[in-house]
């Protein structure tokens, strides 16, 4: 069981990629071959598509063409890591529109190197680096003991409970290390139940659902969040830290209560107490008193700055730099542990922005976006958001959803001019819905590697999840909107 409970801690190191998802389930395994070759198909239809398709194009939109679709081709094979792909757009970018290659007066490319300055980007580090002081120091895992604790012994009240813990700290802290943490908790048990106690399985199924679900609260919950707030604020709609958490936190609670309903229907408990032992989540890195008082002052002060900007008026990117400068300062962190943080999803963050930016500035989105004018014939904006949206979701089970944001959000804003910040909010929220297989999300991963659930365990939630989410978050965000206006 040790050996068990070391292999699940060894996943947080993944955090949130989408490489994680193919080395939880295939640890070890390179397929080196298979990548080169998908590389090659890839280039080579893109290259075909494109010389087939865009003859008549001017030269910016044929040259970001290409890039979009060698995007679209990479992120879905995996041919190279999705980080990879987020550098290749910027060296791209630079090399097709900052020579003399395609125009004779070369662009200003510096807006697609500066993504990286991005607010987006400085906000993502900060929750990097808090979230990796409250894990080496055990107050995660302390969180998790308190919040859990009161639930008692009911299956249900369990349930519940584990579903809003994991759902409240995947805002703040990696959704892939939420479940590691929680899993690791709840696998003993689970194990001493056997398969065919339902509510085991309930259990298994339940906490990468409300760790993905979760997400949705916080602009650093997840990468697509911050997506859609960098594209949002490139048409002039800036949203803050606790606008982005009044959007998404209601819809997040009411996703993990649908499902914590659904759940309890699909796999009723046979036993009538199930109580969890967290006394033995692993023990901290940092034990000592000083660091734990560190962490707990800076991650206070940060989360509350964030959620007061509107009052005070701190830049957020400002706020970020608490955690990062006050854990190193205080050696809470050392540079071992800043080289562990996910620096691989702010590439993927910061190309994707990029990629979006270029496709709306060569025109290419209000091109492509005439392609789908269909969507408007009856002019009926929800319908375009609610197409949109499941389009995001069933992409986004098959790839990454960061780069599935990427290359949907800046043709779906061209489709409804005035409206963008509702399609970035929609779009962005509804990424977090796609859980129908193992490598749909790594938590999902992180579930199906112990063995204890099947792929068609995940089946029944991802559904529901992926069916009504979209239309929870369209309904919601219109309301907002009708409310505002």
């Amino acid at each position: 069981m040790a050996e068990n409970k070391q292999s699940l801690s060894d996943k947080i190191a993944y955090r949130d990629s989408r490489r994680a998802v193919a080395r939880i389930l295939q640890p070890g395994r390179t397929h080196a071959l298979r990548r080169f070759l998908s590389f090659v198909v890839v280039a080579a239809l893109a290259l075909y598509v494109w010389n087939t398709l865009t003859a008549s194009f001017p030269p910016e939109q044929r040259a970001v063409l290409f890039l979009f679709l060698l995007a679209v081709g990479l992120w879905i094979t995996e041919a190279v890591p999705a980080f990879a792909v987020g550098l290749l757009i910027m060296g791209y970018l630079v090399f097709a529109l900052g020579t003399t290659l395609i125009h004779p007066e070369p662009w200003d490319v510096s807006p697609y190197l500066n993504t990286w300055s991005s607010p987006v980007i400085w906000l993502m580090l900060g929750g990097f680096f808090m979230a990796e002081g409250l894990s080496r120091t055990g107050l995660d895992r302390k969180l998790f003991a308190k919040a859990i604790r009161p639930a008692g012994t009911r299956p249900a009240n369990v349930l519940l409970a584990v579903m809003l813990t994991s759902a409240v700290a995947s805002m703040f802290i990696s959704n892939t290390s939420t479940t590691v943490l929680m899993i690791g908790a709840v696998i003993p048990l689970v194990r001493q139940a056997g398969r065919e106690e339902p509510f085991a399985k309930a259990l298994m199924v339940a906490i990468p659902l409300a760790a993905s679900v979760g997400g949705m609260g916080t602009i650093i919950g997840s990468a697509p969040n911050a997506i859609a707030a960098g594209v949002a604020s490139g048409f002039g709609d800036s949203i803050n830290f606790i606008e982005w958490m009044l959007l998404g936190v209601p819809v997040a609670l009411v996703l993990v209560i649908v499902a914590w309903m659904f759940l309890l229907k699909l796999y009723p408990a046979s036993m009538n107490e199930f109580s969890l032992d967290l006394s033995d989540m692993g023990e901290p890195e940092l034990p000592g008193r000083r660091e734990r008082i560190t962490v707990s002052v800076i991650s206070i002060a940060t989360v509350a700055l964030w959620m007061t900007t509107p009052l005070h008026g701190i830049h957020v990117a400002a706020i970020s730099l608490i955690p990062i400068v006050g854990l190193t300062m205080t050696q809470v962190l050392g540079a071992a542990d800043v080289r562990g943080l996910p620096w691989d999803t702010l590439m993927l963050v910061a190309g994707g922005l990029s990629l979006g930016a270029a496709v709306v500035d060569t025109g290419l989105a209000a091109r492509l976006a005439s392609w789908l004018e269909f969507l408007t014939v009856l002019d009926i904006d929800a319908l375009v958001f609610g197409a949109l949206a499941l389009v995001t979701v069933a992409l986004s089970n098959f790839m990454s959803n960061t780069a599935t944001v990427s290359l949907v959000l800046p043709v779906a804003v061209a489709l409804v001019p005035g409206r963008e910040l509702e399609m970035c909010l929609i779009l962005g929220l509804s990424a977090s819905c796609a859980l129908l297989l193992p490598v749909s999300t790594p938590p999902n991963a992180v579930a199906y590697s112990t063995g204890e659930i099947q792929t068609r365990d995940l089946r029944p939630g991802g559904i529901l999840i992926g069916l009504l989410g979209p239309v929870v978050i369209v309904c919601w965000v219109l309301f907002i909107s009708w409310l505002l206006n």
